[in-house]
């Protein structure tokens, strides 16, 4: 179908729009000005809705007109009845009347919705109109909400249905003020110096038409609708006639920004892929900041990506964008760049645009130019950046004092921040079974939920990168950190103490070295309860864990008991106890990495838990045929997952042909405007040394062991050899003699593991992956930042 939504700029219009185009239809958008973040695959008119002429042209061949603009009703409904299209419209019940009767008087197919007050996390003015209404009155009696995922699904609906006439919606259960009081202070959220009292009433929205002729549910009760406006509120502050953000604070967004979003500029977009290597999913790339560097992006996102993993933590990470972009003071078309540049999907990896990220360096307090290239970036040297001139992006002196102010009050406050959202995400994570027992409306209401707590923990995970290389910058020395403090530890810690078990019983040892869970339950107790309280504690990760194809800990517990029963034959390790920062740049530095980990963490329990909503969606797929198994979820987005268009298993057959084919080849680290497949290295002869970034000092001598898949594990001792590691490889860290990896940089993963733990690393060795071979023995020196290899395997 063709449905046109007026108000398409508007949160609700982005959103039904989205959900449109996901669910297979065809979406032409009308507003007085253009949003970028609306979806560009919808059709987009500019106009004035009073001008019938306007109105005449978007209506032309839309089977629906989906009115969500809030005025020039009588315009849209002349335009809708002469084009012979149906006229959907919600409407605020006991409002005036004037609407329904032009709507009626149109002689137009009309639906008319009506509606309660709206609420729920977005928060804007409708929300500010809400909290009024809600927490203002002193009538004992219940009131009626709606949430505005619910209403947007509801209208969806609608509009691709045949319905006319009129239906009510309202969440199931009111809300008394008292009720809306208490959940508004326990949130924490303040109100009583901005909100009126009001004693007005409220007309009743009848729902029959709703239940029984639509069999419509909700996802969202009167008090869970009430709840999540409190969670949208905090880290906001009344202002006029809505909110705006805390100084320092990062509230839970409740936007997305769409791939491949336009920039004011105009500038045209080329494909840096050669022909017939381009994915899907690809961004196109601006050829005046041509450069992107896989360094650091790989390690937690190691491709080629799901198509799944794309949509949620790419779109989450441009999220992550806009937050950092706002906070170091971009503005303008400096900020679009920022937001949909800096970061770009290529051969569906993802990569990080330096040609961006330098030029803002004068924004960011405790970097330059030179620190960013060496420590962020990795090895791009001296390549020119810039082959079209510099375009004028950063804002001068007054926005470096700007940011410098902007950061400082985000670093004070970054500490509850990241607390707060890692807290959220726990209370709001629920089991695999827990999820299985949600109806579709819930299940639809949570994962839209869970897609913005991820949105949230990217940014704050994001902004906590910038704040730890500001930090370490400034204190200019190497800090050290307990372990037990960083949540990237837990893995080899966990593994550590189920070792620990296992070196006090033979029999035990045994059994777990082979990877037998069930049998070591049963050998030792005592296993049994410290392995489960290990998986309640980082049950949640695992290796590759932000794609959402790969399994956990959780999923796999095996992969910890092998690792422990391995971890057993190596002495149990003895660390110096570390003090307490004295310093106060020290602190900051301590402070900032614990905090972006205590971000990380969340993104990884949220990411879980949307990996598990996926696969239950899935599940039910199948079930009616429109999926043929439960990882089919992986390559469809969120809202193809959701909505359910009727080619599901085209679209699902397409992508794995696809990412079979991309991972066939092996991307290059850095691409310069253009990229080619490189050529897979061959073996390198005994005697020949890789040269790399050496990022932990040591030498030690061992046996090549490649880390290439999920199920691939080392011996004690064996020198880790992989493309790049990740917190799902931290527990074989705890018996690697050595690691050594293709992709990295002095802050990378492995990096800043390895020296944590004391094992020599090397990093961006570029071949190491592939020039080496299992079972071949070498010399790594993680000083020098050589490999050398000493003999073949036998």
């Amino acid at each position: 179908m063709r449905i046109l939504v007026t108000g398409v700029t508007e949160p609700s219009g982005r959103a039904v729009a989205r959900m449109l185009l996901a669910a297979g239809h065809e979406v032409v958008g009308l507003d007085r000005q253009r949003h970028r973040y609306v979806d560009p695959r919808a059709e987009a008119i500019v106009g004035d809705l009073s001008d019938p002429k306007v109105c005449a042209r978007a209506v032309d061949k839309a089977d629906t007109v989906l009115h969500l603009a809030g005025h020039s009703v009588a315009a849209i409904a002349r335009a809708a009845e002469s084009a012979g299209a149906r006229l959907v419209i919600p409407v605020v019940a006991g409002s005036d009347s004037t609407v329904e009767r032009i709507v009626t008087g149109s002689g137009a197919d009309a639906l008319i919705v009506r509606i309660p007050v709206v609420a729920g996390r977005r928060v804007d003015r409708g929300s500010w109109r809400a909290l009024e209404s809600l927490a203002g009155t002193r009538r004992a009696e219940g009131l009626q909400v709606l949430h505005y995922d619910d209403l947007e699904r509801f209208l969806v609906l609608a509009a691709v249905s045949q319905r006319t006439g009129v239906v009510g919606l309202a969440a199931p259960g009111t809300v008394s003020g008292d009720d809306v009081r208490t959940i508004l202070k326990d949130a924490g959220v303040k109100y009583s110096a901005w909100l009126s009292r009001s004693t007005a009433g409220r007309t009743l929205v009848d729902t029959s038409a709703a239940r029984d002729e639509w069999h419509f549910r909700y996802g969202w009760t009167a008090r869970e609708t009430v709840t999540d406006t409190a969670r949208g509120l905090h880290g906001r502050k009344a202002d006029g006639s809505g909110f705006r953000t805390r100084r320092g604070a990062i509230p839970l967004p409740s936007h997305v920004v769409p791939q491949s979003a336009p920039t004011s500029d105009g500038h045209r977009l080329v494909s840096g892929a050669p022909e017939g290597f381009e994915g899907e999913f690809d961004d196109k790339i601006d050829e005046r900041i041509p450069v992107h560097t896989a360094t650091n992006t790989s390690e937690a996102l190691p491709g080629p990506l799901t198509p799944l993993t794309i949509d949620l933590q790419a779109g989450a990470i441009r999220l992550g964008n806009e937050a950092m972009g706002a906070m170091i003071a971009l503005e303008g078309i400096a900020l679009e760049h920022w937001v949909s540049r800096v970061t770009s999907v290529l051969g569906h990896h993802m990569y990080i645009n330096p040609s961006i990220g330098v030029f803002t360096a004068e924004n960011m307090p405790g970097w330059d130019e030179e620190s960013i290239r060496k420590d962020v970036y990795g090895a791009i040297g001296d390549l020119e950046l810039h082959p079209l001139g510099r375009p004028p992006m950063a804002g001068g002196r007054l926005g470096t004092l700007r940011a410098t102010g902007r950061v400082a009050a985000t670093a004070l406050a970054y500490g509850r921040t990241a607390e707060h959202i890692n807290a959220a995400s726990h209370a709001e994570a629920l089991t695999r079974e827990q999820i299985s027992e949600l109806t579709d409306e819930q299940l639809h209401a949570r994962a839209l939920l869970w897609r913005d707590r991820l949105n949230q923990g990217w940014q704050a995970a994001s902004i906590g990168v910038m704040m730890t290389g500001a930090a370490t910058a400034i204190h200019k020395g190497e800090v050290k950190i307990n372990l037990e403090r960083l949540e990237s530890a837990r893995p080899m810690l966990a593994v550590e103490r189920l070792a620990a078990l296992c070196r006090k019983d033979a029999g035990l040892h045994e059994v777990a070295r082979s990877g037998d869970v069930a049998a070591a339950r049963e050998k030792s107790p005592e296993f049994a309860k410290a392995l489960d309280a290990e998986l309640a504690t980082m049950g949640h990760r695992g290796p590759g864990e932000c794609e959402l194809i790969n399994p956990t800990f959780g999923d796999r517990p095996e992969l910890l008991v092998t690792a422990a029963g391995r971890a057993a034959e190596m002495p149990a390790p003895h660390r110096e106890s570390v003090a307490e920062p004295t310093s106060r740049t020290a602190k900051m530095a301590v402070g900032a990495t614990v905090n972006r980990e205590r971000a990380r963490d969340a993104v990884v329990r949220v990411t879980n838990c949307l990996r598990l909503a996926t696969q239950e969606r899935a599940a039910r797929l199948v079930k009616v045929g429109k999926l043929t198994e439960i990882e089919d979820s992986a390559f469809l987005t969120l809202d193809e997952i959701l909505w359910a268009p009727a080619n599901l298993k085209e679209r699902v057959a397409r992508r794995r042909a696809e990412r079979i084919r991309l991972k066939g080849i092996r991307m290059p680290d850095l691409v310069n405007g253009r990229w080619e497949p490189e050529e897979i290295s061959g073996a390198i002869a005994v005697g020949d040394t890789l040269t790399g970034l050496g990022v932990s000092p040591g030498v030690v001598e061992g046996t090549v062991k490649r880390v290439l898949t999920l199920d691939d594990d080392i011996e004690p001792g064996d020198i880790l050899v992989a493309a790049v590691t990740d917190t799902g490889h931290t527990a074989m860290f705890s018996y690697a003699g050595a690691v050594v990896t293709d992709i990295g940089g002095a802050a990378s993963h492995a990096a800043i593991v390895a020296r944590e733990f004391g094992v020599p690393c090397v990093v961006d060795t570029k071949t190491a992956s592939t020039g080496l071979s299992d079972g071949q023995r070498v010399r790594v020196d993680g000083a020098a930042g050589t490999v050398t290899l000493l003999t073949d395997a036998e």
